[in-house]
């Protein structure tokens, strides 16, 4: 890993497009600052629901400066990525997607580290399962992960299934949207930025947001968490004010080798509290 240099030009996020099945995966991508002897592995960044990959970018720009390669995608139906052409079935549809699609990109050779957030969390989940997905996984960073009984499950889905943001004639789902993530820890007066931005996110993927949490509910993370190779490092992150705090102790309890931390940041860790995330996942990925 390279330091960054006093006179480092400031980092870059570029975008693009990889062809998937049913059209375009759009992802944003950003290089090392600083030149390295030894590339390091990409990190690849998988935004919570329904947001996109720009939640990623304080991330990625801290990351470039560090000398790590990363790259953020879309989920399919959010951002700029394409529609899926139906209902996705179940969580590994997704990670297939994504292993099709990165695994075929030069700088993912020789695997890379994921860090997942909340939904995103999820996906990662199923992309280290080395039986499936071969050694594309080094190290897997849950921010929220969702370690939840099936009963638990039931009950978030209860309220995280329900389509507030689906378009209205009379206009009211955008006072809806508004209200929610006032109601998720946004604050008009301190986030009215970031508010503003995950709103437009919301807005546009009502949909895929009601599909992709249909295929989280289903999904039994704590099993999953147990087909995770011991070689491959697991890290979880979450905040006290994060919805999925109540179940932080389920999945630190699942296995010897994952390791809890507590930052900050609420559901919004990524772009609160970058600098506690990185506090923890750094040395994570260096030790490898």
């Amino acid at each position: 890993m390279a330091s960054q240099a006093p006179d480092s030009p400031e980092p870059c996020i570029r975008k693009g497009y990889l062809i998937i099945p049913f059209g375009q995966l759009h992802y944003a991508y950003c290089d090392p600052t600083a030149p390295s002897t030894q590339p390091a592995l990409p990190v690849l960044l998988l935004h919570m629901s329904a947001s996109s990959s720009q939640s990623m970018y304080t991330l990625m720009r801290k990351l470039s400066t560090l000398g790590y390669p990363s790259f953020a995608p879309d989920m399919p139906g959010f951002g700029n990525s394409d529609e899926p052409e139906s209902n996705p079935p179940n969580i590994a549809w997704y990670a297939s997607l994504y292993h099709a699609a990165f695994s075929a990109l030069p700088a993912f050779a020789r695997g890379c580290h994921i860090m997942g957030h909340h939904s995103g969390a999820v996906i990662g989940t199923e992309l280290a399962n080395e039986k499936r997905y071969g050694s594309f996984v080094r190290s897997l960073t849950c921010v929220g992960p969702a370690v939840l009984s099936a009963e638990q499950r039931v009950e978030m889905s209860k309220t995280f299934l329900e389509p507030f943001n689906r378009p209205d004639a009379s206009g009211h789902h955008l006072i809806k949207t508004w209200k929610y993530l006032q109601w998720e820890g946004l604050s008009p007066g301190s986030n009215l930025a970031l508010l503003h931005r995950e709103m437009i996110d919301h807005i546009r993927a009502w949909k895929g947001r009601t599909q992709i949490y249909s295929c989280v509910w289903q999904y039994d993370c704590a099993q999953a968490l147990l087909l995770v190779p011991q070689h491959v490092r697991v890290l979880g992150l979450c905040a006290r004010d994060d919805v999925l705090w109540p179940y932080f102790e389920q999945f630190r309890t699942v296995g010897a080798g994952l390791r809890g931390e507590e930052i900050h940041g609420g559901n919004f860790g990524p772009d609160l509290d970058s600098d506690g995330i990185l506090r923890y996942f750094v040395p994570l990925i260096n030790e490898l």
